[in-house]
C-alpha cells in the first residue's frame, strides 16, 4: 500500500513538471501557484523530493554520453548541446527545486521548530543541487541567486559554492539530530528514518572532498575521517528516486522505458557499443548484469542487416575508420552472434529502419524488459517492469569506488579491497530488479551467483597485476562506470578526474575537438543575467580540474 500511495503522490508531482514550460532565473513568480501562506509544506516538500529524481535524470544523461555509458549522436564535442539544451535542467534546480525550498522554509518559520526535519532535508537537497551545477557548469550564481529582488544575480567561485554546500549539510545533520517534531508526510528517500539521512549528508561530504583531490591538499584526509566512522550511506541505504508503473495521464513511469517502450514502438535509443562490448568482453566471464542492463530483440547482427546495401545497419558495409582499425578499437558491434546493436561513440549518421533491432534498455534501472533470450520486438506498452525502475543519485557502491580511488592516492584502506566490495554491492542490487518484473519470463536465464564470483575475481586479478597506478586506475574506472548507467554525473567527474579509463572507445571523429570540460551556460540565463558571460568553448575547467586542457583525457 505504501508504495501504491507513493506512486499516486510521484503521477501528481509529475503531472506538476511536465504542464509547466520552462522559465527564467528571474520569472519565480508563478501566477498560477498557490502562495507561501496558502501552499501545505508536505505538498512542497513532496514537489522537491520528485523534482530532485527528474533533475537528476536529467542532467545525468548528459555526463553518461560523454562517458560511453549511453550513446553519444554528434561528432564535434563543442555541439553535442547546444546552450539552450540546458535551460530545462537550469530552470528546474533554481526557479523550481531552489525556490520551492526557500517557499517551504518561509512557510515553516514561526512554527516553533515543528518542521526541522523539512528544513534539513531541504538543506541535503539543496547542498546536492548546487554542487551537480557546479561539477557541470563550473562558477555558478548562488548567494544572491534566491533573493527575489534580485533579477541579475552575480556568479559565485565553484569553490565557494562547494564550501557553502558543506554548511548546509553540517546544518542538516544538527536538525536531523534533534528531537523529532513533524515528520515528512511522504519521505520517497528513507521512509523519515533520519538516522539515514545523516548518512546520506555525510555521504555528500565525501563526494565533495574526493572530487577536490586535486586542488586540496586536505581532501584525502577529509574523506577518510567520514570513511572511518561508518556513518555513510551501506548497502540498503542507496538514494534513488524510485519512479512509478503508471501510464494514464499522468505517466510515471521511468523516461528511458517511455523512450524505449512507447505504444506501438520501435525502440528510440541506442545503446553504447562500448559498454555493452566491456560487459561481454572486458573479462575472461560476461559481467553478470548486462541482461539487466539491456534487452536485445534480435539474437544476432549480420543476418539482420542487408550485406549490398547495409541499409539497417550501415557500419556493416563501411570500411573502419583509421584510427580505430590500427588500434584495434571495436567498432559496430560488439559481438556478430549475441545480438546486440548499439552505436559507436559520436556516431551521427542518420536513422535507418532499424528500431525493430536495437538493443533497448533492460530492467535496470529502466524498468524494461529482463533478457531472457525471447528476442522479441518492442512493440507494446506493458513489458517488464513496465516502468517501475529508478534513478540512482548516489548508491553505496559508489561509495567503495571512491575509497578504492582515495586508496591509490594515499587514503586509507587497500584499494583492490574497496574495488571488490563496490563492484559485489553493486551487481546485489543490480539482482533485485528481477523482482520488479511484473511480465513473467525464462527464470532459468539468470546468471548463477556463482558468475558473480568469477566476475568479481577475474576484475581484480587484473587490478592486482596491473603494472602500475595508472593501469589500476584504468580498471577501477572501467569498473566504475560500468556501475553508473542511469546517471552518469560521478562518471563524468571521475573521467575529467582522473581520465581513467585511457583505453575507453574514441570518437568515431578523429578529431572530434577538444574534451568538454564544463557545459555551456543555459542559453536562457545567459540573456537574462548580464553577470553570466558565455564561455568561449567548453574547455573551460571547473574548479576542482586541474589537469591539462589540452590532449586530455587520452582517448576524447
Amino acid at each position: 500500500m505504501k508504495n501504491i500511495k507513493y506512486f499516486i503522490i510521484l503521477a501528481v508531482g509529475l503531472l506538476t513538471l511536465h504542464s509547466c514550460e520552462t522559465v527564467e532565473l528571474d520569472k519565480k513568480d508563478n501566477p498560477n501557484a498557490l502562495s507561501p501562506s496558502q501552499a501545505d509544506i508536505n505538498l512542497t516538500m513532496n514537489a522537491i523530493l520528485v523534482r530532485t529524481g527528474s533533475f537528476t535524470n536529467t542532467i545525468g544523461s548528459y555526463g553518461s554520453r560523454f562517458t560511453r555509458i549511453r550513446n553519444m549522436f554528434g561528432v564535434n564535442y563543442q555541439n553535442v548541446f547546444s546552450p539552450a539544451t540546458f535551460d530545462g535542467v537550469w530552470n528546474q534546480a533554481y526557479a523550481d527545486i531552489m525556490n520551492d525550498i526557500r517557499a517551504m522554509n518561509a512557510q515553516i518559520e514561526g512554527l516553533d521548530g515543528e518542521f526541522e526535519k523539512h528544513r534539513a532535508v531541504g538543506e541535503v537537497i539543496e547542498a546536492y543541487l548546487i554542487v551537480t551545477l557546479v561539477d557541470y557548469f563550473g562558477s555558478i550564481p548562488y548567494s544572491e541567486a534566491l533573493d527575489t529582488s534580485n533579477l541579475t544575480p552575480q556568479v559565485d567561485e565553484g569553490s565557494a559554492v562547494y564550501q557553502a554546500a558543506l554548511d548546509l549539510l553540517d546544518d542538516a545533520i544538527v536538525k536531523f539530530q534533534q528531537d523529532t517534531t513533524v515528520d515528512l508526510a511522504n519521505d520517497f528517500y528513507y521512509d523519515n528514518d533520519y538516522g539515514k539521512w545523516v548518512k546520506l549528508a555525510n555521504t555528500l561530504k565525501m563526494k565533495i572532498y574526493i572530487q577536490q583531490r586535486l586542488v586540496n591538499p586536505s581532501a584525502i584526509d577529509s574523506f577518510d575521517a567520514i570513511a572511518t566512522t561508518g556513518n555513510y550511506i551501506q548497502e540498503g541505504e542507496d538514494f534513488v528516486f524510485n519512479w512509478g508503473s503508471t501510464l494514464d495521464n499522468p505517466n510515471s513511469r521511468h523516461p528511458l522505458y517511455n523512450a524505449q517502450y512507447a505504444p506501438g514502438g520501435p525502440a528510440t535509443w541506442y545503446m553504447s557499443n562500448w559498454l555493452m562490448d566491456r560487459m561481454l568482453n572486458g573479462q575472461s566471464i560476461e559481467d553478470p548484469r548486462i541482461r539487466y542492463y539491456f534487452y536485445r530483440q534480435v539474437g544476432d547482427v549480420l543476418s539482420n542487416v542487408n550485406p549490398d546495401t547495409g541499409e539497417e545497419k550501415r557500419c556493416v558495409i563501411q570500411t573502419i575508420p583509421p584510427h580505430y582499425d590500427n588500434n584495434d578499437i571495436l567498432y559496430c558491434y560488439p559481438d556478430n552472434d549475441r545480438g546486440y546493436w548499439g552505436r559507436d561513440h559520436g556516431s551521427n549518421e542518420g536513422i535507418p529502419p532499424d528500431g525493430f533491432l536495437r538493443t533497448a534498455f533492460g530492467i535496470y534501472p529502466a524498468g524494461g524488459r529482463f533478457d531472457d533470450s525471447s528476442f522479441e520486438n518492442i512493440n507494446g506498452n506493458n513489458y517488464g517492469a513496465e516502468g517501475y525502475g529508478v534513478t540512482p543519485i548516489i548508491l553505496a557502491s559508489t561509495v567503495d569506488f571512491w575509497r578504492a580511488e582515495a586508496a591509490l592516492y594515499g587514503g586509507a584502506g587497500s584499494a583492490d579491497q574497496f574495488l571488490e566490495s563496490a563492484i559485489n554491492k553493486h551487481i546485489d542490487y543490480v539482482r533485485t530488479f528481477s523482482g520488479r518484473s511484473a511480465q513473467d519470463f525464462d527464470e532459468s536465464t539468470i546468471p548463477d551467483e556463482s558468475d558473480d564470483v568469477d566476475y568479481v575475481s577475474s576484475v581484480i586479478t587484473e587490478f592486482n597485476s596491473s603494472a602500475d597506478r595508472e593501469e589500476r586506475l584504468d580498471v577501477l574506472g572501467e569498473q566504475f562506470l560500468i556501475s553508473l548507467i542511469g546517471n552518469g554525473t560521478d562518471a563524468y567527474n571521475f573521467y575529467r578526474r582522473t581520465g581513467a579509463p585511457r583505453d575507453i572507445q574514441p570518437n568515431i571523429e578523429p578529431n572530434p575537438g577538444a574534451f568538454p570540460r564544463s557545459m555551456w551556460y543555459p542559453a536562457g540565463e545567459v540573456t537574462a543575467n548580464p553577470n553570466v558571460s558565455q564561455k568561449d568553448d567548453l574547455t573551460v575547467r571547473v574548479f576542482w580540474d586541474d589537469n591539462p586542457i589540452s590532449g586530455f583525457p587520452v582517448n576524447n
